[in-house]
Formats: C-alpha cells, structure tokens, sequence
C-alpha cells in the first residue's frame, strides 16, 4: 500500500509513463494479497472486471489504451484512499478532534440535528469514512444513558444516524477530498473547482434545511423530553484548530497545484501526506523533547502496518468499481449514444436531473456508485461538446452520487453504519430516509431548473 500511493505520487510528479505501470502492476498485486480479507461483494465485482475485460477484447479487439485507462482510474482510487485515511489516522489521536465529535453528540434536541448534519458534512472533508467510525461511537455512548426508556433510546438514535448519514452525504458536492469530484474532474475538461465548491456547498445547506424540514414533521407527534446527556458548550479551541488543519491542507494544495501548474487533485495527493506528518508530530509537543521523536515514530509504524492494512477490502470495492466504470464506457461509442438520447436537443436543466437519477438504480446492483461516476465522466468526457455546462454537469454526478448514498443498501457507508449499529441497511435507507431522498430528487430539479434559467 505504501508502493502503491509513493508510485502515484512519482507518477503525477514526474509524469514518467514507467511509475504508472508500476502502480497497475501495485494494484493488481494488491488485489491478489487482498483473498483473504474478501467477502460475497469484492469477488462480485471483481468477476465484473473479468467478464467485462472479456466483452471489451470480444467487441473491440485488444486495444491496449481501453485497459489502461481502466488500470489507471482503479489504481488512483485505491491510492487516493489511502491518502486520504492517512490524514484520518492522524485526526483519530487529535484531542482537538475528539472535543468537536463529543460536542456534536451532546446537543440539545431542537439542535442536535443541525449539529450532526453541518459537523458530520464539515468534518468529511478529512475523514471520508472515517467519520463514521469516530462518531457512531459517540452517539452510542450518549443514547446508553436513555437506555431506562428503550423508545426513547432508539428514536433518538434513529435521528442521530440520519442527521449524521445526510450530512456525510452531501459533503461530496463540494469537499475538494470527496472521491466522487475527484474522479471526474479528472476525466472531463473545463470544470471550475471553485465554481462547482461554490454550488455543492448551495446545495449542502438547501439539503439540510430540506433534512431538518423532514426530521420536524415526521417526529412532529413526539413529545420532546429532556435529554440526560450532559450539554457541551461550544469547544471554540478545538474547532479552530479543526479550521486551522483545514486550512494548511487546502492552503497547501493550492500552493502545490500552482507551483507544478497541476490540478487541485495534485495539491491535494502531495499535501495530505505532508499535513499527516504535522500533524503528528504536533500531537508529541505535550511529552518531553527526547520522546517525542520515537512517539512520532511509533505511530508512523502503527499505521504503516496495523491501521492501513484495515482498509484493503474498500480499495479492493473502490478500485473495481472504478475498473469497471472505466472499461465499460470504453465499449460504448459516446457521441453516438448522446444522439441517440437526444442530449444535444435536452433542456440543460432536464438532462442534469435525470443525470443526477441514473446515478442511484445501479447502487443496487452492489456496485459503488463511484463506478457510475466513473462511468458517466469517461461517457460525457469523451464527447467533443457535452450537452450542458462542465461544472454542472459534475455537480449533478456529485448530487446523484449523494442522493444513493442515503437510498441505496449497498452504498459503502451504509453498510458501515450498519455494522456498527446493528441496523439494517434497508431500514437505515429506505425506511428512514427514503422520503428525504425522494424530496431532494424533486429540489435537485428545482434548483437545476434555477441555475440554468430554465433552459
């Protein structure tokens, strides 16, 4: 894992082609040292790769570009998630990260919604999901303490994981870390970053009010009783110094991607390294001088070898769903299918709304929706003029991306949360926000209508 993300970097640092081929060859080594830890989903997808290499070499010859694209786009997933948990192990031994978490879980009712949606959706940009398995402990240990009223306990968890599951949610139409915008800004031309930041974080808080609208009125019968948590004021400490990470992360991948004259997405794969090691170090200040360097050392070593290691069957999920996203738009001639689909005749903002649609029935299939993504950014991508706006076109992949994963059973961090939990995914989805998601589908329509002026 360490080969693999240190040859992605080379590879963009020097644009050398052998540092990519290493990096494919990393991947598929990864995957082969990855049977032990594989479940029923990650032999799934990766008999989709096979079939689907199979189809491509039947239809269209072998032509080597098709599967190294697909190689490509599966190892810069893998590499960039592990780039990204890097700043998340940092972050789990953060007090000050400890104080925002604590202080989320502890709000009063009339605000806990508010508190989980906006700081789960902040706190995403570092953790990915991680956040997960930082807060779900978090609420579990608040709740324990209605455990006398088991009614109350559990609607009060009800609640707590889905203000924490939308928020998450919709942090990937606008965190410059959020695989999904990462995957296709790389894969089609002229999209504004701070443009489509500018929209997603629109967007965000149009979906929270739209999330606190929904939570009031379906729990508009209960009667609202004193929580016996003990309330936390506000950590202004902490969250500064949460500010001031972010701020040196997105700070220095600006710097980095104008110093090397390279997208946001380079910034960002060389900074999260580099903030990691700060931040670590910075965590040693409270012991004295001589040990402080082996602490810093000990746990470089700690999660080198015990906390990477446990994200092997994600990268295994993200790195064949974007393998097959990739080779399965290679099969399929673009410009063709947009004049089939009528795209170039579509009203903009009617094809940004069923664009945002198509990215959620295929999460039932198992398959991450990155894999859509993928799909619908090499699709669109390759078309010499795309029917609408490139930034919004990115905006509705990232906002059909976010509906799935509040719809969808399979979606990644569904499935997490219902570990951790003991829920069901399809209670966690479908029964506990299938009307939010049906009600952002109809406002994501209403604000594209907006933007594009009805056009």
């Amino acid at each position: 894992m360490l080969g693999l993300m240190i040859l992605i970097l080379l590879g963009r640092i020097t644009a050398i082609d052998l540092f990519d081929s290493a990096a494919h060859l990393a991947t598929i080594l990864l995957v082969i040292l990855g049977w032990r830890v594989m479940g029923l989903r990650e032999i799934y997808l990766l008999s989709c790769c096979v079939i689907l290499s199979g189809l491509a070499y039947y239809l269209l010859g072998f032509q080597p570009i098709i599967y190294q694209e697909a190689f490509a786009q599966a190892a810069f997933l893998m590499a960039f998630l592990l780039i990204l948990s890097l700043l998340h192990e940092a972050a789990m031994t953060s007090q000050s990260v400890e104080e925002c978490g604590q202080f989320l879980t502890r709000q009063k009712a009339g605000r806990r919604f508010a508190a989980l949606f906006l700081g789960s959706n902040l706190m995403s940009v570092l953790f990915n999901l991680g956040l997960v398995s930082i807060l779900t402990p978090l609420i579990q240990k608040g709740i324990e303490q209605d455990k006398g009223n088991p009614s109350l306990m559990k609607l009060r968890e009800q609640r707590q994981i889905t203000a924490m599951l939308r928020g998450f949610a919709w942090c990937v139409v606008w965190s410059p870390t959020a695989i999904a915008p990462l995957a296709v800004f790389e894969l089609i031309d002229g999209i504004s970053r701070q443009l489509w930041t500018a929209y997603g974080i629109v967007f965000a808080l149009v979906m929270f009010g739209l999330g606190w609208a929904e939570d009031q009125w379906r729990f508009r019968h209960i009667k609202r009783q004193p929580s016996s948590s003990d309330i936390i004021p506000f950590p202004t400490s902490a969250f500064l110094q949460f500010g001031l990470i972010l701020t040196i992360l997105f700070g220095m991948a600006v710097i980095l991607s104008l110093l090397f004259n390279d997208s946001i997405v380079f910034g960002l794969l060389i900074s999260c390294p580099l903030v990691m090691l700060g931040w670590l170090y910075q965590q040693t200040k409270n012991k004295p001088r001589k040990e402080r360097f082996p602490a810093f050392a000990k746990r470089l070593d700690e999660i080198s070898f015990l906390a990477l290691p446990k994200n092997h069957r994600i990268i295994i999920t993200l790195a064949a769903s974007g393998f097959i996203g990739r080779i399965s738009a290679g099969m399929i001639p673009a410009e063709n299918l947009a004049n089939i689909l009528g795209l170039y005749v579509m009203p903009d903002y009617l094809f940004l709304s069923l664009l945002s649609i198509a990215m959620i029935p295929v999460s039932y299939l198992g398959v991450s929706p990155i894999m859509m993504a993928v799909f619908f950014g090499s699709i669109l991508g390759a078309l010499p003029i795309l029917p609408a706006d490139p930034t919004l076109v990115a905006l509705a992949i990232s906002s059909g991306w976010a509906v799935s994963m509040t719809t969808s059973p399979f979606a990644t961090v569904v499935l997490m949360i219902s570990r951790l939990n003991n829920i069901s995914p399809l209670l966690l989805t479908l029964r506990w926000s299938g009307m939010f998601s049906v009600l952002a589908l109809c406002l994501l329509s209403a604000m594209f209508f907006v933007i594009t002026g009805g056009t």
